[in-house]
């Protein structure tokens, strides 16, 4: 029996990691294995303690579900992007999503978490910083058929570079999502 069948993951609360008290990750079965393991061989919780990445998660009976982590970046375009608004740069302040796992099991767990991140960089992190876009590097790996890019485009992200293929030696594709319109549309609703 799935033990996540019926659940409405938008719902459910969102943590945030508390390193000192994690939940249990016994179970833990995301689609590619290494991100279990760097749950369990405390890979996330020491990014989060060097403040380099932050991390939010999903639990059911104190056993993790899915998690996220958001950190800071800068996304690197060929060109410029925002023109037609008379900003001529190539690089722009993002948030970038690090890691994003959820237990196989957990259908739409990873969907809430990427929704949940949308709103919370507009809610919380744009009102005080200057983000105009949120990044990925959507994991590519042609040898074995594993290409998450798909996944992200469901969501808006397009690919920044202009034939959306990695640099040689990557196994990324780097992706972006523009979150100025959610923004705007958050901010023309009446109170």
């Amino acid at each position: 029996m799935n033990r996540y069948a019926g659940l409405d993951f938008a719902g459910l609360p969102v943590r945030q990691l508390v390193p000192s008290a994690p939940p249990s990750h016994e179970g833990f079965r995301p689609v590619r294995p290494e991100f279990a393991t760097y749950w369990k061989k405390g890979r996330i919780f020491r990014e989060c303690a060097a403040g380099i990445a932050a991390c939010w998660y999903f639990e059911v009976d104190q056993k993790l579900v899915a998690y996220i982590t958001l950190l800071a970046d800068r996304l690197s375009v060929e060109s410029a992007l925002l023109e037609t608004e008379g900003v001529r740069y190539w690089t722009f302040p993002a948030v970038k999503i690090g890691l994003l796992a959820a237990d196989q099991r957990a259908k739409g767990a990873g969907k809430a978490l990427v929704r949940w991140a949308f709103q919370h960089v507009i809610t919380e992190l744009c009102p005080r910083l200057g983000i105009r876009f949120v990044t990925v590097d959507a994991l590519y790996d042609p040898d074995s058929g594993y290409d998450v890019a798909p996944y992200y485009e469901r969501f808006g992200f397009i690919h920044a570079a202009p034939d959306g293929q990695p640099r040689p030696g990557e196994f990324f594709r780097t992706m972006f999502f523009d979150v100025k319109p959610l923004l705007d549309g958050l901010l023309e609703q009446p109170e």
